[in-house]
């Protein structure tokens, strides 16, 4: 009602309809306060919680048997994710949405038309640096093991800086067992942190600001070519093509999608791909 009573508005004319309600002592949060008062901003985030059609716990471990789940929002281009860890008696529901993952604190609550899962954050105002993100999203867990071998993780919880991170999810690395078996391999042992170091510093922009997914394919397409964009190690080369409602990266010969473009943290913005900026020749091991 605060923001004007239009979302009430939409939710009547949807039909059937999802709610991902955080709770008030979600929006007593101290990071919330700075934004309460921008009413656009706010309606942006309310309608982050909101998904068209009915969405029960159910449906989200169906969704969730053989990948991360995933549901369109109200928002313009945003999706929540959602996860299902623990058994039947110990069953957790996290739901990821603008770079905030939530708890499901009270599942199912079932209306005449929908549902509503009331959360324990609000999703859209980020609270976490880079490295908290990493450390506590399940789809990146595998890019967290590898940073923390080589101590490469320890800068991205700097918020004095302003980091863009290319970060494959644990699927991306997957593939790579199959295209390159022995890299794989070395990747996740400790006697390759410095190759492994060397491959995250190739993802890992570090400039004054942030670069959004859509700010690199705008550079793309005024350059009419490649952008070269300063990284830890020397320079990334990419091209950046919007699709429907997504983008890819070419980069070294390979289209890269991204899976989940923009995700905010307090020092950065993360943008999830399929698959790493590998190559063979990155782990070459010399007889001695």
């Amino acid at each position: 009602m605060e923001i004007g009573g239009e979302v009430l508005d939409d939710i009547n004319s949807l039909g059937d309809v999802t709610i991902l309600a955080p709770s008030n002592e979600a929006w007593n949060a101290s990071n919330i306060e700075n934004i309460i008062g921008n009413r656009e901003k706010m309606r942006d985030i309310v309608n982050m919680h909101i998904i068209k059609g009915r969405v029960d716990v159910e449906k989200i471990k169906q969704s969730n048997e053989n990948m991360i789940g995933q549901f369109p929002t109200i928002h313009s281009s945003t999706f929540l994710y959602f996860n299902v860890n623990g058994d039947d008696t110990n069953e957790v529901v996290t739901v990821e949405g603008g770079g905030v993952n939530a708890t499901i604190i009270v599942p199912d609550i079932a209306q005449t038309n929908g549902f509503v899962h009331i959360i324990d954050r609000v999703l859209g105002v980020p609270y976490t640096t880079v490295l908290g993100k990493l450390e506590t999203d399940p789809m990146l867990s595998d890019t967290y093991r590898m940073g923390q071998f080589s101590s490469f993780n320890d800068q991205l919880n700097n918020t004095q800086r302003r980091f863009t991170y290319f970060v494959p999810r644990d699927r991306a690395w997957q593939k790579t067992q199959y295209d390159y078996p022995s890299v794989y391999k070395k990747l996740f042992m400790k006697d390759f942190a410095y190759h492994s170091r060397c491959i995250m510093e190739r993802h890992l922009l570090i400039a004054d600001d942030i670069f959004t997914m859509k700010m690199l394919s705008e550079m793309t397409k005024k350059q009419n070519d490649s952008i070269i964009l300063p990284t830890f190690r020397d320079s990334l080369k990419i091209k950046v093509e919007e699709e429907v409602e997504s983008y890819v990266i070419l980069w070294n010969y390979k289209r890269i999608r991204v899976f989940r473009p923009d995700v905010e943290c307090t020092n950065g913005i993360i943008h999830v791909i399929d698959y790493p900026m590998l190559e063979k020749k990155d782990i070459v091991v010399s007889g001695g």
